[in-house]
């Protein structure tokens, strides 16, 4: 479920509490058998279970920032000791959660700083093809 979207070796800020309405459990609409459960793993983040034909098939740590009115998700990721962060957009509408991925053709060269990632995405959340491959997931009751 979790595919190629932007990353960077740099985090937003993870400066925000959790939105406890994403904890819980959320079935993929396009295949039951995929679902992701959303675990309260501090304060200020999350641990992300996701689950494949009924088995954990990966589980991330990560947060949420808002920005200019819209919900980023910062995952992080490690393959061979090195921790990338991916983005994802993420809306909550009554229950149904929608994740998106940020739109990696927007941005060419790596970000050479935090600041500088933050800045992208000040600049661009607003574009119409920021967020782009919306999956639907609905909360499991």
């Amino acid at each position: 479920m979790v595919s190629c979207a932007l990353e960077s070796q740099f985090a937003l800020p993870n400066d925000e509490k959790i939105k406890t309405e994403l904890l819980g459990e959320w079935i993929s609409v396009e295949n039951s058998d995929d679902r992701i459960n959303i675990i309260k793993n501090s304060e200020e983040s999350y641990r992300l279970q996701i689950i494949e034909n009924t088995r954990i098939d990966e589980e991330l740590i990560g947060f949420s920032k808002t920005i200019n009115g819209f919900s980023i998700m910062n995952l992080k990721t490690e393959s061979n000791g090195i921790i990338t962060n991916v983005f994802y957009g993420f809306n909550i509408k009554g229950n149904t959660l929608t994740f998106s991925e940020v739109n990696d053709k927007l941005h060419e060269k790596e970000f050479k700083s935090a600041s500088e990632l933050l800045k992208f995405f000040e600049e661009n959340v607003s574009k119409e093809d920021f967020f782009i491959n919306h999956l639907d997931l609905k909360r499991k009751y």
